[in-house]
């Protein structure tokens, strides 16, 4: 650990909790204020112990400290304990200069340690010494609502962290309160299935109810479950039940477990479907891939169309059944067959990728453009994918804008970006900047990794909008959060080189670089 940094981060820390007290410890946002005041040498990205105090470590110095400094309990058992909390968000060296920081500064004497009195003359090389998990939690710290959801969806699957489903919800919490439907339905689930906190009902039905009137449908009807039979913090209210069930369209029975279960035992297909996705999705009850196989399939046999589709899905990915791309081939025909959309498209993609079938684009872009023509969106961007390549069907740009377009109106985020390229571009169709951002910006609040990216080239060029850098580097960011090489290079650039409204920052640019593996004389 570099002598100096480790000196005067303590020392910060120290003037910090005398002016103020040890119990700042505890509080975040008093705490950040605070210490920037008393560490003005230090860089922004060393300033990260408000990635530590977020998590309560200061609590554990607190609650310990009497154990420690009467010899009752070891220094180095408390630090260890508490950089075991911090590295879920910062890698071990970092970990260890926060809490050894404030050990020293609370004046506990730590045998065996010595800090690195190697002589260094900067300690950028902290700031760059990162993970991608990190800089979603500052992100998420700033408010970014992407970050929160898929840093609570990294606690709650034990994404490059450990799982936990307590901290999924506290991530989820804060992207719900700004709106955010899918961590609103998320958060719900949790709720209603106690997982990482008490479950709760009421609390559940108040998390569904904001989802479901941004017209999530699996919210919606869960909320009506949750009315209908009652549970845990709430009492059954028919009336109220019925009072969505007539605000949704849907049925009052759907989802519910009254009568479901045993609709679906007296063989009704769609009493079997719907329990089968409960069990899929983990809706309402905990999810199960076995029995949700179980129930879908004997939909299936009864030829019920969403049902084979779900099915093929399953043998497609292998997701509680041995993956066989065959068997998914022949399964999304017989749903196609049977009406089902969502199969012609997927029966459309095995034509074009030879999944399970013999391959042949001919084929594919034909059940594409039948999908399309009956107002699937994902077809109908498929099918504009078909005519814009060449692939099955003469290559037509302007034919491939139209169909663009149309899933673009229906919220497809493929066809926002691709329509908003061509738009940007001028293929196709008049080239019109303005109008190919306000696209990029619809596919980006998807999550459109692609359009996140463009948007960024819209500030660096002036595309539809004024120049500016700084938002531009943050677009950048949220693309090369998610895996975009080619976002991370231009982030790095953007600080580099600076430009409108961003002024050049080069220890911020070498930490993107260091954290994407990139190599920065070369940018």
């Amino acid at each position: 650990m570099d002598s100096k940094l480790f000196a005067e981060t303590s020392d910060a820390v120290r003037q910090v909790t005398e002016r103020f007290g040890v119990n700042i410890l505890t509080d975040h946002k008093r705490f950040c204020s605070a210490f920037s005041d008393f560490a003005p040498k230090l860089s922004k990205e060393n300033k990260a112990f408000f990635v530590a105090l977020s998590e309560n470590i200061g609590e554990i110095f607190i609650n310990e400290n009497s154990a420690v400094t009467s010899g009752s309990k070891s220094a180095e058992d408390v630090v260890q304990r508490a950089m075991t909390d911090i590295c879920e968000y910062l890698n071990e060296e970092k970990a260890e200069l926060i809490a050894r920081s404030i050990a020293a500064a609370l004046g506990w004497q730590m045998s065996g340690f010595s800090a690195d009195t190697s002589d260094t003359s900067d300690n950028s090389s902290y700031a760059g010494s990162s993970t991608l998990i990190e800089d979603l939690f500052r992100r998420a710290q700033s408010g970014d609502n992407d970050a929160c959801f898929n840093l609570g969806e990294c606690f709650f699957y034990g994404r490059g962290v450990d799982q936990d489903y307590a901290k999924a919800i506290h991530w989820y919490t804060q992207s719900s309160d700004r709106g955010d439907c899918s961590s609103q339905k998320k958060l719900a689930d949790c709720y209603y299935l106690g997982q990482g906190t008490t479950r709760n009902l009421a609390k559940a039905a108040a998390c569904y109810e904001k989802a479901a009137e941004q017209g999530d449908y699996d919210s919606q009807k869960a909320l009506i479950r949750c009315y209908a039979i009652g549970g845990t913090g709430l009492v059954p209210d028919r009336r109220r039940a019925a009072y969505y069930s007539q605000r949704y369209g849907i049925p009052m029975e759907d989802g519910t477990s009254g009568g479901l279960m045993k609709r679906a035992q007296n063989g009704d297909p769609e009493a079997q479907f719907t329990l089968g996705n409960m069990y899929l999705r983990g809706t309402g009850i905990e999810q199960d891939n076995e029995r949700a196989i179980y129930w879908l399939k004997l939909a299936a046999q009864r030829g019920h169309a969403a049902a084979q589709y779900n099915v093929a899905c399953c043998y497609y990915s292998g997701m509680g059944v041995p993956e066989d791309k065959i068997t998914a081939a022949n399964m999304f025909r017989e749903a196609a067959n049977n009406g089902d959309l969502d199969a012609l498209n997927n029966l459309a993609g095995c034509y074009m990728y030879g999944n399970g079938i013999t391959k042949d684009q001919n084929k594919a872009a034909e059940y594409y453009k039948e999908a399309a023509e009956k107002g699937l969106a994902r077809a109908q961007y498929n099918y504009g994918e078909c005519l814009f390549n060449g692939w099955g069907v003469a290559k037509n740009t302007s034919e491939a804008v139209k169909w663009y377009k149309e899933a673009a109106l229906q919220k497809d985020p493929n066809g926002q970006y691709s329509y908003g390229w061509c738009l940007c571009n001028g293929v196709g169709t008049p080239r019109n900047p303005v109008e190919a951002k306000e696209m990029f910006e619809l596919a980006a609040s998807q999550r459109h990794i692609a359009a996140q990216k463009a948007l960024g080239y819209c500030y660096t060029n002036g595309w539809g909008t004024a120049k500016n850098y700084s938002t531009a580097a943050d677009y950048f960011g949220k693309a090369a959060a998610n895996g975009d090489k080619e976002a991370a290079e231009v982030q790095v650039a953007c600080y580099k080189y600076g430009g409108e409204f961003l002024a050049v920052n080069e220890q911020k640019a070498r930490y993107y670089a260091d954290q994407y593996g990139l190599d920065y004389d070369n940018i």
